[in-house]
C-alpha cells in the first residue's frame, strides 16, 4: 500500500518562513543589544559613578535626554546635563522641562504661606473660602478642608485627577472646580490617602480666592522670585522663549518627538517648567527649613508640618517598582532606593519624567529631569525611569544602584512576540476568507476558535480602556501607544477571522 502525505501548501511555508524571519531578526536584535550593552564605570568620584550610570542607563532604554542635580547642605554641590532635547541642543542643568506633579509642592507650599499669614485655616471646610466648591455629597462638600486637600485625604477619586489632566474642556480654575460638583467621592472625607490631581486645583483656586492674585502670580512672587529661580515658568510659552526642551513619548522602543499640551485649568498640579539648577535651589530650601541665601519663605515649623507623615501608607507601582508611602503636603513620605526615610516626589505624562527627592537624615537632595516618558507598566518595560533617580540615590549612599531589563530589550523582546501574533492571527484570517465553504472537520474543531474571536476578542476591544485607566481608546493610545496598538490589531484581526468564520458555518447550514 503505497501512502502519500499531504505536501504542505505553499500558504504554510509562507507563514513558518515568515514567523522564522521574524524571530531571526528578533534574536539576533537581542544578541546585539546584549554584545554591545556595556558596564558602567565603577571607578572615580562619586560623582562620576553617578554620571556613568545615568549614561548607561539612558543609553540602554534609549531616553533622549536627562538633567540632574545634587544638594548637599544647602549648597548645589554637583549637576549635570546628558544627551539633547529633540531640537539638536544638549541637554544642561540650565535646560527648562516639564516638572510635572512635582508643582503639588509648591502649590503645598504657597497653601502654608497663606496658613502662616493668618490668611487660611487649615481644619475650616474650604467652603468657607470657596462657597462655590461642592462634589455630588453635599454633606461631604461641607466637610472638605484645605488639609484634606493638602494631605491627599478629600475622598476625590485619583481617575478624576487624571480626567482632569486628559480630558480637560475648561482651561480656567473656576472652571475645572464647577465641574466638580458631580464627581461621587471614593472614600469618606479624611478616612485614607488617595492621590489625586484635583484636590491641588482646589488648592490653586484657593490661592487665588484669599489673595487676590492668580495661583501663577503668587507662586512665582512668593516662591520663584526670593528664591531666584530666574528660569521657573508657569508659562509655556515663556519657558518656551527660554529654551524648554522638546518631549518624546516612548513607543517600541524608541523615542517619538510629541508636544505636550499645557492646561490652566490644572496647573497647580503639574504645569511647572524648570531647570536642574533652579529645582536644586527649591530643594535645598527644604534642606535649610525654609530658608535660602536670606530669603525665607516659610518658617522652620512650616517646613516640618509639610513633610511630616499625615497619612496612612499605600503600596503601589510607580514606573516598574513598587513604592511603599504616605503623603504629607505635596510630599510622598517613605523609603526611596537605600534611604529609609526620604521625602519624594514624581511628575510623569507619556512625555515626560521628574523626580524630586529630599534625603533629611544626610541633608541632601536630588533632582532628575528627563525628556522621554514611559508609561508601560509591565515586566519592567519603563524601570530604568525610576530606577535613575533611585540609582542617585543609592550611589549618594556608596549602595549599589538597581539594575533590571533596558527598555529597549524589553521591546525587543515584546515585538517580536508581537510580531509573531500579528502575522499567525493575519494568515489565520488569510485562510478562513479563502475558503468557499466550511471544512468538513467536527463541529467541534469548527467553533472552537470562535471562543477567542468573538467572545474573548471582543470582550477584550471593550474591556482594556478601562482596565488600564478607564477613559478610553483615544487616552490608551496617548499612554501607552504600543500597548494599545498591540491590543487593538490582534485583537481586531481576530474578530475578523471570527466573522470570516462564521459566515461560512452558516452558508454551510444553509446549503444542508
Amino acid at each position: 500500500m503505497n501512502t502519500k502525505l499531504p505536501r504542505p501548501t505553499a500558504r504554510a511555508f509562507s507563514l513558518r518562513s515568515t514567523a522564522l524571519v521574524i524571530a531571526i531578526i528578533g534574536a539576533a536584535a537581542l544578541a546585539w543589544d546584549i554584545t554591545t550593552d556595556a558596564a558602567p564605570g565603577t571607578g572615580g568620584h562619586r560623582f562620576d559613578r553617578i554620571d556613568a550610570y545615568v549614561r548607561d542607563e539612558m543609553n540602554g532604554s534609549r531616553i533622549r535626554g536627562v538633567s540632574i542635580a545634587i544638594v548637599q547642605g544647602g549648597e548645589t554641590v554637583h549637576t549635570a546635563g546628558f544627551g539633547d532635547d529633540g531640537r539638536g541642543n544638549d541637554i544642561t542643568p540650565e535646560t527648562p522641562f516639564w516638572i510635572g506633579s512635582n508643582t503639588k509642592s509648591m502649590t503645598a507650599l504657597a497653601v502654608m504661606q497663606l496658613v502662616e499669614a493668618g490668611l487660611v485655616e487649615l481644619d475650616a471646610p474650604i467652603q468657607r473660602y470657596l462657597p462655590e466648591f461642592r462634589v455630588a455629597d453635599a454633606e461631604a462638600s461641607a466637610r472638605i478642608t484645605a488639609r484634606h486637600l493638602l494631605n491627599q485625604t478629600s475622598g476625590v477619586a485619583r481617575i478624576d485627577g487624571v480626567r482632569a489632566v486628559a480630558e480637560i474642556t475648561d482651561e480656567t480654575l473656576a472652571g475645572v472646580v464647577a465641574g466638580m460638583r458631580d464627581l461621587e467621592l471614593n472614600r469618606p472625607v479624611g478616612d485614607s490617602f488617595e492621590y489625586t490631581n484635583l484636590n491641588s486645583v482646589v488648592l490653586g483656586l484657593l490661592v487665588r480666592s484669599t489673595t487676590g492674585q492668580s495661583w501663577q502670580q503668587h507662586v512665582q512672587t512668593s516662591i520663584f522670585d526670593p528664591l531666584g529661580m530666574s528660569r521657573t515658568f508657569t508659562s509655556r510659552e515663556f519657558a518656551d522663549r527660554h529654551g524648554l526642551t522638546a518631549t518624546h513619548r516612548y513607543a517600541f522602543g524608541f523615542p517619538i518627538r510629541t508636544d505636550g499640551r499645557h492646561v490652566d485649568g490644572s496647573a497647580p498640579s503639574g504645569f511647572v517648567y524648570s531647570t536642574a539648577n533652579d529645582m536644586a535651589r527649591y530643594l535645598a530650601m527644604y534642606t535649610q527649613g525654609g530658608v535660602l541665601d536670606g530669603s525665607r519663605v516659610l518658617s522652620q515649623a512650616g517646613i516640618a508640618s509639610m513633610l511630616a507623615p499625615a497619612t496612612n501608607e499605600r503600596t503601589f507601582s510607580l514606573q516598574s517598582h513598587p513604592f511603599t508611602a504616605g503623603y504629607g503636603a505635596g510630599w510622598f513620605v517613605g523609603p526611596f532606593g537605600a534611604a529609609d526615610d526620604a521625602r519624594w516626589h514624581q511628575g510623569a505624562l507619556p512625555h515626560f519624567t521628574a523626580w524630586t527627592v529630599l534625603l533629611p537624615d544626610t541633608d541632601q537632595a536630588v533632582v532628575v529631569l528627563m525628556n522621554t516618558g514611559n508609561q508601560f507598566e509591565f515586566a519592567g518595560a519603563n524601570g530604568a525611569w525610576s530606577r535613575i533617580p533611585q540609582g542617585v540615590v543609592n550611589l549618594l549612599r556608596d549602595a549599589d544602584p538597581p539594575t533590571g531589563i533596558s527598555a529597549t530589550r524589553f521591546f525587543i523582546v515584546y515585538g517580536t512576540l508581537v510580531s509573531l501574533a500579528v502575522v499567525s492571527q493575519a494568515w489565520t484570517l488569510i485562510r478562513v476568507v479563502r475558503r468557499r465553504r466550511a471544512t468538513s472537520s467536527s463541529t467541534l474543531c469548527r467553533t472552537a476558535p470562535l471562543v477567542w474571536e468573538l467572545i474573548a476578542a471582543p470582550l477584550i476591544l471593550i474591556g482594556y480602556p478601562v482596565i488600564i485607566g478607564g477613559l478610553g481608546w483615544s487616552t490608551a493610545f496617548e499612554f501607552v501607544p504600543d500597548l494599545s496598538l498591540s491590543v487593538l490589531v490582534i485583537a481586531g484581526l481576530a474578530v475578523l477571522t471570527g466573522l470570516a468564520r462564521a459566515r461560512l458555518l452558516v452558508m454551510k447550514g444553509s446549503t444542508a
